[in-house]
Parts: structure tokens; C-alpha cells; sequence
């Protein structure tokens, strides 16, 4: 992914805040995710565990599409963490393009930047690929918004 995502609004003391907050919720855990973030602008989804219940996607040992959607979410509200002091930012919109098989390995990460922002809601986009590889295409693309919860 590019760095033409805005930078992060947070300062790095707030921001590791929320890190830590978003990596004790529930479903992070559910899902094996681990959330960073990349400086100076890119949060980042990376799997601390993976469920081989997870994989079919395309019926194969890929992993699920679902699975890539909510990988997508949870970098999306991540990156919108780093941008409003609150403890809730929800998704109001996603939108996923799956383009090639995401076969499970130890360098898959979602990416995601704010690419405008406003008040009450902010743009996102990322990518899945493998870190391990970075001149692969991706595997998927995506865009939404999300909103801080108040």
C-alpha cells in the first residue's frame, strides 16, 4: 500500500492506548487477529493464530472470504481509532474485492489508511497481501467508511 493515506491524528500515547484496548476486544481474539500500526499513517491487521476452520475459501485451503471481510473491518476500525479519541468507531460501509486465493502464511496482513476524514466519519482502503512477498499482487482490495461511535 502506498503512504498517500493521511497521517494519523492521535498522538502516539493515545494511539497506543487504543492499540491495546483493540487488541483485548473479543472478536480480535476470536478471529487470532493482532493489531498494529505502521507509521506514518497505515494500521495493520496481521494473525496471531490461525483456525484451520477458517480456510475454504474458493475450496481450497485459502482462507474464507468472510474471514478476509472482517480481516478488512478490523483494520478499518483500527485505522479509525488512530484518528478519533473515542473507544468505538463502527463501520458504516465495506466493500471487498477478492483477487487472488489468500493461501494462509506467516506474512498475510491487512493494510489499511484513512484517505479523507471528517468530523463524524472518515474514508478507508486497504489491501491483503503477503508481507513475506512484497512484490506479489494482492489478494484483496477494499474501501468504507467508518464513524466514530458517540
Amino acid at each position: 500500500m502506498n503512504a498517500t493515506g493521511l497521517a494519523f491524528r492521535l498522538n502516539a500515547e493515545r494511539r497506543s492506548a487504543q492499540l491495546a484496548a483493540f487488541n483485548a476486544r473479543r472478536e480480535i481474539e476470536w478471529f487470532g487477529f493482532e493489531g498494529a500500526f505502521a507509521e506514518p499513517s497505515t494500521a495493520l491487521i496481521t494473525f496471531r493464530q490461525f483456525d484451520p476452520g477458517a480456510q475454504g475459501g474458493g475450496g481450497t485451503a485459502a482462507i474464507n472470504g468472510g474471514v478476509i471481510a472482517a480481516g478488512f473491518d478490523a483494520a478499518f476500525v483500527l485505522a479509525g481509532l488512530a484518528q478519533y479519541d473515542v473507544e468505538v468507531v463502527v463501520t458504516l460501509e465495506l466493500s471487498v474485492q477478492f483477487l487472488n486465493l489468500a493461501r494462509v502464511g506467516g506474512g498475510l496482513a491487512f493494510q489499511a489508511q484513512v484517505v479523507r476524514s471528517a468530523k463524524n466519519f472518515c474514508f478507508v482502503r486497504g489491501t491483503l497481501s503477503d508481507r513475506a512477498a512484497p512484490a506479489a499482487p494482492p489478494m484483496a482490495l477494499a474501501s468504507g467508511m467508518v464513524a466514530p461511535a458517540r
